[in-house]
């Protein structure tokens, strides 16, 4: 290990700590377009600007790409690597204890939305640049630490990106788990909806319908407002209990009916680590007649063909492969609006299975409902054998002291951006998942020790590779 570079590192540590701070008070959720250069809103224009600016002061040099993204890059000759973070984060939901937007520093912990996932580990790759750049050694090779934009929702910014500037020999993104991870599973998001023509004659109304925010994270929170208010409606509820341990308020206000559902939020990748509040939802209305047909036929199959589940058994989906483990369903979000119900899942594929089938058995499983794919990306896998995989494997041993164990993960990360990419970092073996969640934090020195080992790496590539 090249102790000069890692003490630079840990001589750096408030900085880097203070700089995160200042980009976590920063929302950027994803939201309309606002101008030149703010493809995804003010705060996601806001955050790319403040942390080019950043490098900038750090001395290296930089760009904005349309707003689509943008790079801090050092050296200007020779291979190219890249480290690929985003800056725009998941909605902040609620439950939380603190600011989500604060920045907090306390308890060894910094706290906010974006702190793990993924300002903190992009900032963190940024300041391991920096101590590379700062010994002062002769470079042959060139980094860009590659700043996304709307990770979170779409990929559209990497891809724009990736239209107008060049593709790097290998990559990593520190967006996921250390040691390393060598396969990703394919996920596809299927948005399922119903127009609503069909009125019965009897039955409860539904004024109002929503769950979730976003179709990767577990939905906590889930409402529903009916009227009439009967006595059997008010029986139904009060004898309803839901599977998944979620937890049910209702109230009567105006003739109407509220009833609220409270879960637990989880990143979509693990919806078995959650508890899905439009699960319990939809489980409750299924008991109940409801006037318009069309919605009734909508919550009835949503019911019966996805449910509590998040192994898509009823879908006739369910399964799992040597590499990526098992397939997992995610309900995300459900919207009712005056003439239309949507709901959106999020499903996570292992590595040999065949996109256009499981689209063919999703759409004929959820008929009549209509079923349309978005945002596909296939499944990642890098071979344990390539070059990228040893040297990842040897500053990560190198530093830590620990065998770098090879991992597969359920989530999606930019590296499968890139030709050869793998996610590496930044959530040390044991350490608990906060992202997408209340409270997302990270220890300071968890932060540091991430900084540390990308140190490492950034110097083999840009002096020794």
């Amino acid at each position: 290990m090249n102790k000069k570079i890692d003490e630079i590192v840990l001589a750096n540590g408030e900085q880097m700590f203070q700089e995160i701070s200042n980009l976590v008070k920063i929302k950027s959720v994803k939201s309309q377009a606002s101008g030149t250069n703010k493809p995804f809103g003010e705060g996601i224009a806001q955050a790319l600007e403040y942390t080019l600016s950043m490098g900038n002061r750090l001395g290296f040099k930089v760009k904005n790409v349309d707003g689509y993204g943008g790079h801090i890059e050092y050296g200007d000759q020779g291979k190219l690597f890249a480290v690929l973070g985003h800056l725009d984060v998941v909605p902040e939901g609620d439950g939380w204890s603190v600011d989500p937007y604060s920045g907090l520093i306390r308890d060894g912990y910094l706290w906010g939305r974006g702190v793990s996932d993924d300002k903190g580990p992009t900032v963190a790759a940024i300041f391991a640049l920096k101590a590379v750049k700062d010994a002062g050694y002769q470079i042959k090779n060139r980094v860009r630490i590659i700043l996304g934009t709307d990770e979170e929702s779409g990929w559209e910014g990497i891809r724009y990106y990736f239209q107008k500037e060049e593709t790097p020999i290998y990559a990593v993104t520190p967006d996921a788990n250390f040691p390393i991870i060598y396969a990703e599973k394919g996920i596809i998001n299927y948005r399922i909806s119903s127009s609503l023509k069909r009125q019965g004659d009897s039955g409860t109304h539904i004024v109002h319908l929503k769950a979730g925010d976003a179709s990767n994270v577990v939905p906590q929170n889930a409402m529903v407002v009916m009227e009439p208010v009967s006595d059997d409606l008010l029986k139904r509820l009060q004898e309803f209990k839901p599977k998944n341990g979620a937890q049910l308020s209702w109230k009567v206000n105006n003739g109407q009916l509220t009833v609220e559902v409270r879960g637990k939020s989880a990143h979509g990748s693990k919806p078995e680590h959650g508890i899905n509040a439009a699960a319990a939802l939809f489980d409750f209305l299924r008991t109940i007649e409801i006037s318009n047909q069309d919605l009734e036929t909508f919550v009835r199959v949503i019911s019966a063909k996805i449910g509590y589940e998040t192994d898509g058994t009823s879908l006739k989906i369910s399964g799992t492969d040597c590499i990526a483990g098992p397939l997992t369903v995610n309900l995300g979000t459900v919207e009712l609006t005056d003439d239309n119900i949507t709901a959106v899942i999020n499903i996570r594929y292992p590595i040999y299975y065949s996109e256009p089938m499981l689209t063919r058995q999703v759409i004929e499983a959820l008929r009549p409902l209509q079923v349309e794919p978005r945002s596909h990306h296939a499944p990642l896998f890098v071979s344990p054998d390539s070059e990228l995989i040893k040297i990842l494997s040897e500053v990560y041993t190198d530093v830590t002291g620990e065998k770098a164990q090879l991992l597969t993960t359920g989530g999606g990360t930019y590296a499968r951006a890139v030709p050869c990419g793998v996610a590496f970092g930044p959530l040390l073996p044991g350490r608990p998942e906060t992202e997408h969640q209340p409270d997302e934090r990270m220890l300071f020195d968890d932060l540091i020790l991430m900084a540390r080992i990308y140190a490492q790496l950034l110097y083999r590539i840009l002096v020794e590779w």
